[in-house]
């Protein structure tokens, strides 16, 4: 990412001007790009973004393409979301997460684990470089069962 586009990202929330959803368009864009680079696959990004330039927020869903459809294969859906969060310092800071959601292509079901877990989390941090990147969570529960209806007839899959 563009250490202009970053800093924008860091200070996001923090001016008592709110930037325009140009900008706002820009940082999702660098981070779906960072993204891509992290987990080596094409996705397809739905045209619609939620978006709310004074609060911050933003969300938008993505989905991967299936190249190839065969008994083994397996699909995501994701949805990207960033919004401003207390820190444990006290201040408020923006905050940008990833939800993975995991599909057999054959049968069309959910995958989730046999212990419960049922998303894949990324969140994307500022290291002590200052620079950010992606980080895995690994699988988590859907503890506010926030997630738990989203299905695979809930996405255009060619």
């Amino acid at each position: 990412m563009k250490p202009s586009i970053e800093a924008k990202l860091w200070n996001a929330g923090q001016s008592k001007e709110p930037y325009h959803k140009e900008i706002w368009y820009e940082i999702i864009d660098a981070l779906l790009e960072d993204f891509q680079k992290l987990i080596k696959q094409d996705f397809e990004r739905e045209p619609e973004i939620n978006l709310d330039i004074n609060s911050p927020f933003f969300g938008q869903w993505l989905k991967m393409k299936i190249l190839e459809k065969s008994i083994l294969s397996t699909a995501w859906s994701a949805v990207i979301g960033g919004n401003m969060v207390g820190s444990e310092k006290g201040d408020d800071m923006f905050y940008v997460s990833l939800t993975l959601f995991m599909f057999d292509v054959t049968s069309q079901k959910r995958l989730c684990l046999s212990t419960g877990e049922s998303i894949l989390e990324f969140v994307f941090e500022k290291h002590l470089n200052g620079h950010g990147y992606w980080r895995s969570l690994g699988w988590l529960k859907d503890g506010n069962y926030e997630w738990q209806n989203v299905a695979w007839e809930d996405f255009k899959w060619e």
